[in-house]
């Protein structure tokens, strides 16, 4: 049965019904997904019991504690071994962050006295990847930074809240996580979208409520947007290409794994790395598959390497992504280089053992910070950079160990 699907999933490769390519060079977005893939049913069970374990040992530690949750479950007081503003500020990533992100510092506090019980509403794309737990983290460190300098407690905190779908395709759950946060009437409003034009209705919203929105990952088709705090996507895209061609020699077949396409991260990322490899001739890229619901990744991963087996590179646009592809790889008896957005435990280990030629670190709790400070900014009325540009790291086998990457890595 599994020949059979992946003989017809081939038979949709070659006729292009799931092939796209990105041709179209933008600049660097000024105003602006991780994805969750489709996982086997004891995959999601494992997930689900681990997540509720978690829960369970963070709800007995704040009993112990007496520590605060919010109606999320999030920590809401000083919560212990935070990375705080202070205690990050000679860490590459706050440097990078502080040293790139635009005309303003948003690893400071100093100008922002925001009023007691202030609500952050912030609706990502998924909860559960590294990536977007170590963006968790940054808000989290950011609003606890906040709380200690205007020495708010108890009721009087600035208080956050953190929602996404359980699957980074599910536009319509998101749309309606979206909605029931606006209806409460939070003071700011941090989005990640999946579809870059499904939200315009809620920012138009909110905008009217008078709820500021900075959007963080990718963006969305709003002029009403205050800011955008993101990687250069499509920076790193050129880069990716440039790495790929000098890893393949300048010449041979190269496939594409991108995260739903209806994202505007997924789309710069496809575009930097196909534009740059027309400047690269003798390498040809021979398929582009897109995240979808009707078949996993993993799956057109398979399709690709049976349809092409000259396939000497596959770059990967997310984590999910390239975890898909090292699978596939990994159980072929094919020599693929693989390139990969983020930097997962799997990604980690793959890139330590040689089987991953390296990956592009994003900032994620770099982002985080960043986009509370940029919330609070624009709630209290001062400028923010249209696009905060939260920086990258290139890591591979000779970087993976070096003390400054740490914090760079999805642990």
């Amino acid at each position: 049965m599994k020949k059979a699907i992946i003989g017809l999933i081939c038979l949709m490769l070659a006729t292009g019904t799931v092939v796209g390519c990105g041709s179209k060079k933008t600049e660097p977005e000024e105003s602006q997904k991780n994805t969750a893939e489709k996982v086997d049913k004891s995959e999601k069970e494992q997930a689900e019991s681990e997540t509720k374990e978690e829960d369970k040992k963070t709800e007995e530690t704040n009993q112990e504690t007496g520590k605060e949750t919010d109606t999320n479950g999030n920590k809401t007081s000083e919560e212990e071994g935070s990375k705080t503003a202070e205690n990050m500020s000679e860490d590459l990533t706050m440097k990078v962050l502080k040293e790139q992100a635009g005309t303003y510092d948003y690893t400071s506090l100093e100008e922002l006295n925001p009023e007691q019980g202030t609500r952050i509403a912030v609706v990502v794309k998924n909860t559960k990847t590294g990536f977007w737990k170590n963006v968790k983290k940054g808000m989290d460190d950011a609003v606890e930074d906040l709380n200690e300098k205007m020495g708010y407690k108890g009721e009087d905190k600035i208080k956050i809240s953190f929602e996404g779908p359980g699957n980074e395709t599910d536009v319509e759950s998101q749309i309606n996580i979206i909605d029931a946060v606006l209806s409460e009437n939070p003071s700011i409003l941090c989005l990640a979208a999946i579809d870059m034009e499904s939200c315009e209705p809620q920012v138009e919203e909110a905008t009217l409520n008078g709820i500021p929105v900075v959007v963080l990952d990718s963006g969305v088709q709003s002029e009403q947007v205050n800011a955008v705090c993101a990687t250069d996507n499509y920076a790193a895209g050129v880069e990716a290409a440039k790495k790929m061609a000098e890893a393949l020699g300048e010449k041979g077949q190269v496939a594409i794994m991108a995260h739903v396409e209806t994202s505007e991260s997924s789309q710069k990322r496809v575009a930097g790395f196909t534009d740059e490899m027309k400047n690269h001739p003798e390498i040809e890229i021979v398929n582009v598959s897109y995240e979808n619901e009707e078949t996993s990744m993993s799956e057109l991963a398979e399709a690709v390497l049976k349809l092409y087996p000259e396939v000497k590179g596959y770059y990967c646009t997310n984590e999910i992504a390239t975890n898909n592809v090292l699978d596939i790889v990994n159980t072929s008896d094919k020599e693929v280089k693989v390139i990969g957005f983020d930097s997962g435990e799997k990604q980690i280990k793959a890139v330590k053992d040689g089987v991953e030629l390296g990956m592009f670190a994003q900032n994620p709790y770099g982002m985080g910070y960043a986009t509370i400070v940029a919330g609070m900014r624009a709630d209290l009325g001062l400028e923010n950079d249209a696009f905060i540009n939260t920086g990258y790291q290139w890591i591979d086998s000779t970087s993976i160990e070096l003390p400054e990457y740490k914090n760079y890595l999805y642990k």
